[in-house]
C-alpha cells in the first residue's frame, strides 16, 4: 500500500521493493502451534556474525523462542535450555546488549505486564545474561506498584532503552528504558547495577507530563530513541494510536530531564513501532516501522476510523532530514504484509541491527503468505504468522533509484 495519493498525508520521495533474495525465514511453522509467531527483537553481538532473536508464539503474548545464528542470519539454531519462566510472556519481548564501562557485557531481555490476557500483575520483567546469551536467569519482577499505589501496567516494556551521559558526554554505566501504559501515559526508568552487578530499576515516572493534554490526545506510545550525530541529544519518534495524528517528534538536550514539546513529522515516516539506526557508511538514517495510512478516502481530512495499516517499511534520510520535517531520501518496503483483515497489516515490528561494513539485518513478523492468509477463515491472531529476516546496504537501493552517493 502506499499514501502517496491523499492530500494531507502524502508523500512524494521514492520507493523501493526489496528483492526477494534479500530476504529469508528464520522460522515458519504452518499447521502447528507455532502457526502464528509475534513481534520480534534482535541483536547483534561484537563479533559482527552472532545474530541473537526473540519472539512470543502468539500475538505480543506467549511462550518466548530464541534463536541464534552465528553467520549473520544465512543460518539459525533454536536454543532450548530457556528459563522455565519464559513459558510464559504477556507482552512483546524487548532485547538489548549493555556494554558497562569495566568492559563487561551484559544482555537483556524485558517483557511488560499489561492488563489483559488473564494477567493480574504489574510492572515487567527482566532476564540478564552475563555469558553473551549462553545462560539466562529466570525472570524478575520491578516495580509492580508506581509510586500512587496503582498497578503498573507496562506495554512494550521497554520499547527503548538508551545509555546515558554526563556532562562531559562520557558514556555512564545508567540506561534510560521507556514504555507506557493503557491510557497512554508515558513513563521512564533507569537502569543502573549495584556493587554486586544486581540490577537496580528506579521508580517508573511521566516524561511528557508538561504535554499531557497532547500526550492524550495523540495517544503517544511505543517510542523509539536515539541520539544526534554528536551524541549531545536524545531523539524520540513516536506512534500515536489515536489514528488520527501523524508519527510525532520530541527531543531532550539534558539527558532526557526535559523534553520538547511533540510534533508531528513528514508522512513518508507515518507509522508504528518506530526503530533508529545510523548507517556506519553514510551516516544516514534507517528507520523501520508498520506502515499506517490515514485519510484513506483522500477527502483532505482524517474522519473517525479512516486509517489502515500497510507493510514492513523502512524510511532512509538524514538526521537534518528527521529534525526539519523533511520527506526524507527514499523508502523501502521490505515485505508485503497479507494480513485477512480490513485494517491489513499485522506485522512491522522488528529487530534492528547493522554490522561495521554496513549490513542491515532485520526481521519482522507478519503475514508474508498471500494465499494462506485469503484463504484463511480463524482470527488474524490464529493465521500463518511468521518471522522474516532481511539483509541488504543501502548501496544496493542506492544504485537501484539511481542515486549517487556525495
Amino acid at each position: 500500500m502506499n499514501n502517496k495519493e491523499n492530500k494531507k498525508y502524502s508523500f512524494s520521495i521514492p520507493e523501493y521493493s526489496l528483492p526477494r533474495e534479500n530476504l529469508s525465514d528464520i522460522e515458519r511453522a504452518p499447521g502447528t502451534e507455532r502457526q502464528y509467531l509475534g513481534q520480534p527483537d534482535m541483536l547483534l553481538l561484537d563479533d559482527d556474525e552472532t545474530l541473537i532473536t526473540v519472539y512470543p508464539i502468539g500475538h505480543g503474548a506467549g511462550p518466548i523462542v530464541m534463536r541464534i545464528s552465528r553467520n549473520r542470519g544465512q543460518t539459525w539454531e533454536e536454543k532450548k535450555d530457556l528459563p522455565l519462566s519464559w513459558k510464559s510472556s504477556y507482552e512483546t519481548p524487548t532485547l538489548y546488549k549493555l556494554d558497562l564501562l569495566n568492559g563487561q557485557t551484559k544482555l537483556i531481555m524485558i517483557t511488560g505486564l499489561p492488563d489483559w490476557h488473564g494477567n493480574n500483575q504489574g510492572g515487567w520483567r527482566t532476564s540478564l545474561s552475563h555469558d553473551k546469551g549462553q545462560t539466562w536467569e529466570e525472570y524478575r519482577t520491578f516495580h509492580p506498584t508506581l509510586k500512587t499505589g496503582e498497578q503498573n501496567h507496562s506495554l512494550v516494556a521497554m520499547a527503548s532503552l538508551i545509555q546515558l551521559r554526563d556532562a562531559k558526554g562520557r558514556k555512564l554505566d545508567k540506561w534510560m528504558g521507556v514504555y507506557h501504559d493503557i491510557h497512554f501515559v508515558n513513563y521512564r526508568t533507569y537502569l543502573t547495577f549495584d556493587s554486586e552487578g544486581n540490577e537496580q530499576w528506579s521508580t517508573p515516572e511521566p516524561y511528557l507530563v508538561h504535554y499531557r493534554n497532547l500526550e492524550q490526545e495523540y495517544q503517544i506510545c511505543e517510542v523509539g530513541l536515539f541520539r544526534s550525530p554528536d551524541g549531545k541529544r536524545i531523539v524520540g519518534l513516536a506512534r500515536t494510536q489515536s489514528h488520527r495524528h501523524g508519527s510525532v517528534m520530541f527531543y531532550s538536550d539534558d539527558e532526557g530531564d526535559t523534553w520538547t514539546k511533540p510534533k508531528e513529522v513528514s508522512a513518508a515516516l507515518l507509522g508504528e513501532r518506530h526503530k533508529i539506526i545510523y548507517d556506519p557508511s553514510s551516516q544516514r538514517l534507517l528507520i523501520t516501522f508498520r506502515e499506517m495510512i490515514l485519510d484513506v478516502n483522500c477527502s483532505g481530512e482524517v474522519e473517525n476510523d479512516d486509517w489502515v495499516a500497510g507493510d514492513w517499511i523502512a524510511w532512509i534520510g538524514t538526521y537534518d532530514d528527521l529534525m526539519n520535517g523533511h520527506e526524507g531520501q527514499y523508502r523501502i518496503r521490505i515485505a508485503e504484509d497479507w494480513t485477512n483483515s480490513p485494517k491489513s497489516g499485522d506485522t512491522g515490528y522488528a529487530g534492528l541491527t547493522v554490522t561495521s561494513d554496513g549490513l542491515f539485518l532485520l526481521n519482522s513478523y507478519g503475514h508474508w503468505d498471500r494465499e494462506f492468509s485469503a484463504n484463511w477463515s480463524g482470527a488474524v491472531t490464529q493465521d500463518l504468522s511468521y518471522i522474516k529476516l532481511a539483509s541488504f546496504k543501502l548501496e544496493q537501493v542506492d544504485r537501484a533509484l539511481g542515486f549517487v552517493r556525495k
